[in-house]
């Protein structure tokens, strides 16, 4: 039990220090956007170096004569000066500078830290700060929930401290856990999509091959007919044709692979990437892998419905058992407790103590 004293001097640390953080993000994140602002409309300037008034001269005194270059220089006012420290290399952080520091407090093996990477890939999130945003979520929805639970377990009477206590407990977890489910919820949503979109992306890019366009050529319009069916193949794609005018279509195709954990995906790259090296017909095998995969997954579908039977197995004896055994037993029930509790009842009580009686007169004990 604390004391009143107690409560109050937690209550004004608590009520500080969260004071404190939430003012620091506010800070860091104004002072962030200030400085971003700041390296955009002035990039230009920044880049080059202020120019010394007697080396301009020097360098132009054949062309131009040293009076103009010095006129221009105390025309231009100079710029404040911005550490390098100070400019975020990256502005897609959730909590600005403040992402890194609340990345590295979540306890995180490096295996699970590869797995989670490995989510938010197959999720479509590729931002190279995706998993410090992650990271910084999950744990101020660990750190928050305590602060909070943690002031209101120091206000309510002794009689809540128990809900209290278990309420936080539980939203802790719950902070912990809800955006690493969501993340892995949606990889798994958008890895579906593409293995159910592969096999009419493969038809198309047949038919657009087949017509004599090029490779690349094809994927971008490919990419463009299935944006409003399919986004998320359309954005993988896209990413496809954008990484094989920077480098080669092979590489492209590897990245798609390695991005997408799908084994559709994984067929497919390795098809156009062997049939590339071969300098076989792409038409060919893309209408012969559109096939396969089309089976695959007609396989896939016949082994969920037989397995669906299975499945139904424990919800029929967990829910439908008890209520087929309430109907038939329950009337037998109904009727030997009318037995035992009616005039029935009353007369076997009546004959069990007379034939006690009885057996006493004799020197018979009842058990």
């Amino acid at each position: 039990m604390l004391s009143p004293e107690l409560r109050t001097t937690l209550i004004v640390a608590a009520c500080i220090v969260g004071a404190a953080l939430l003012a620091l993000i506010v800070l860091r994140r104004r002072r962030s956007g200030w400085l971003n602002s700041l390296k955009s409309d002035n990039s230009g300037l920044r880049s080059e170096k202020p120019t010394d008034v007697t080396q301009t001269g020097a360098s132009s005194q054949t062309t131009v004569p040293t009076a103009q270059p010095v006129a221009a220089a105390t025309s231009v006012k100079p710029l404040p000066k911005v550490e390098p420290a100070d400019v975020p290399g990256r502005t897609d952080m959730i909590f600005g500078g403040l992402t890194p520091l609340f990345a590295s407090m979540l306890p995180e093996s490096d295996d699970k830290k590869r797995l989670m990477k490995r989510e938010l890939a197959n999720a479509g999130y590729y931002q190279p700060n995706a998993w410090l945003n992650l990271a910084a979520i999950r744990y101020l929805g660990i750190i928050l929930p305590i602060l909070f639970f943690g002031i209101l377990f120091l206000i309510v009477p002794p009689a809540m401290e128990l809900f209290v206590l278990l309420a936080g407990v539980a939203v802790v977890m719950l902070g912990w856990a809800v955006p690493s489910l969501m993340v892995r919820s949606r990889a798994a949503e958008r890895r579906d999509e593409i293995g159910k979109a592969m096999p009419d992306m493969l038809d198309m890019l047949n038919m657009c091959v087949s017509q004599g366009m090029t490779l690349p050529n094809s994927l971008n319009r490919v990419s463009y007919e299935l944006k409003p069916v399919y986004p998320a193949l359309s954005q993988e794609l896209a990413i496809v044709t954008d990484q094989a005018k920077v480098g080669s279509m092979e590489q492209a195709l590897q990245n798609f692979a390695d991005r997408v954990d799908v084994p559709e995906v994984h067929s497919f790259t390795s098809t156009l990437i062997q049939t590339e090296k071969m300098g076989t017909s792409v038409s060919a095998a893309l209408a012969d892998h559109s096939d396969n995969i089309r089976e695959s997954q007609k396989q896939r579908a016949d082994q969920a419905a037989n397995m669906a039977t299975f499945k139904l197995l424990f919800p029929t004896a967990l829910c439908l058992m008890p209520a087929v055994f309430l109907i038939l037993l329950g009337p037998a029930l109904v009727d030997l407790s009318d037995f035992f509790s009616g005039e029935a009842g009353e007369a076997f009580r009546n004959n069990r103590a007379a034939a006690t009686q009885t057996l006493q007169e004799y020197g018979v004990e009842d058990n």
